[in-house]
């Protein structure tokens, strides 16, 4: 986050600096946005898009199994996706009967635990007193990641963030402030009244049967892109450092079968090197796919591969988004989590968080 803070400053040289309490303010805000944005497909905002929405790759600097990389700085690159001959109904119908369910009680937390790699872009802009351009840049965003969610989104939850080595973004140079962000840091979740959408009592509320949770898929806004393609970026974002109920995560499965353009791939890899079975659809010249583990067809990541280079601005078979859910548990409490202004003497930001 302080890195967009310095870009946008570039840019506005004469706009007024951030005080501490706002830039804490303003870093979890963008943390709690990212949390609700679409994790497959290319998201760029009016300036920067969410670095820490997008995250994907492993853990160290190797690459997955089966993909190669000439060293750090040097994107992974896998086999163009071949389709296979099952259904996307079959798999979707199997990921569905084995749906299971923790049941969390209300006053318990669920605790994620994942591995991500995402796209973080800034479009080109000009410094309005200086004239200077600020050109487009691109790089792949690495983050370990662990999130602590209230179940009914009443008490303050915690996350963990580990920050990796970034990666260019296939075919673009890295910026030198992909660096900026490093180590690892823990961000507390302010309940802040209103029950988050993502929360386990609020997905409890969804539809339980296909044709319903299909309708609620389609009833979002489109924006530039398709019904389709908002569509399945709308199954992502149930499913991205959440957990659905049984019921509701079963009819999300057999609905995003029948969205148009869904097919399968075999040995689809996730970011922890996990294989299993791809199911996704092409967006933006890239295949967003959903990873299922082969046997218990359990979710295991996502991952985006450049299949159009002229549509991606990247070369085709670039893996340029890459995730690994490792896992999924209930838990009584989440770490507490001092606030950075407490630390620092200041004023506590808990109201800005909510505002």
């Amino acid at each position: 986050m302080n890195d967009e803070l310095e870009m946008i400053a570039r840019i506005r040289p004469e706009a007024a600096p951030y005080s501490e309490r706002a830039k804490l303010a303003a870093r979890r805000k963008l943390l709690t946005t990212q949390r609700k944005r679409r994790p497959y497909g290319i998201t760029i905002a009016s300036v920067v898009a969410a670095a820490a929405a997008a995250s994907v790759v492993a853990v160290n600097v190797s690459a997955p199994a089966g993909q190669t990389r000439g060293g750090i700085g040097t994107p992974a690159v896998v086999a163009l996706p071949k389709i296979a001959k099952m259904s996307a109904v079959e798999v979707l119908g199997k990921a569905a009967g084995a749906a299971t369910d923790l049941r969390p009680r209300d006053d318990q937390f669920v605790k994620v635990s994942s591995q991500t790699m995402y796209g973080s872009f800034a479009l080109s802009a000009t410094n309005e007193q200086t004239g200077e351009k600020v050109p487009e840049s691109r790089y792949l965003n690495r983050t370990r990641r662990t999130i602590w969610l209230s179940a009914d989104g009443t008490r303050d939850g915690s996350l963990r963030i580990e920050h990796l080595e970034p990666l260019p973004y296939p075919g673009w140079p890295i910026p030198e402030g992909a660096h900026r962000n490093k180590g690892s840091q823990w961000m507390r979740l302010p309940a802040c009244g209103a029950v988050p959408a993502t929360a386990y009592t609020e997905l409890k509320k969804l539809p339980a049967d296909a044709e319903a949770m299909r309708h609620h898929l389609y009833a979002k806004d489109h924006n530039k892109n398709s019904a389709d393609v908002e569509a399945w970026t709308a199954v992502g974002d149930l499913l991205r450092e959440t957990y659905m109920p049984a019921a509701q995560r079963a009819a999300l499965y057999e609905a995003a079968a029948t969205i148009p353009g869904v097919t399968v791939t075999e040995n689809a890899e996730d970011a922890a090197g996990r294989k299993g079975i791809g199911v996704g659809r092409v967006s933006n010249g890239v295949r967003e796919e959903i990873i299922f583990d082969p046997t218990s067809y359990e979710l295991l990541g996502v991952r985006g591969v450049v299949v159009d280079e002229k549509e991606a601005k990247s070369p085709v078979g670039s893996l340029v988004t890459s995730t690994a859910q490792l896992t999924v548990s209930v838990v009584d409490e989440a770490p507490e989590v001092a606030d950075e202004a407490d630390e620092a003497g200041k004023e506590d930001v808990s109201d800005a968080d909510c505002g």
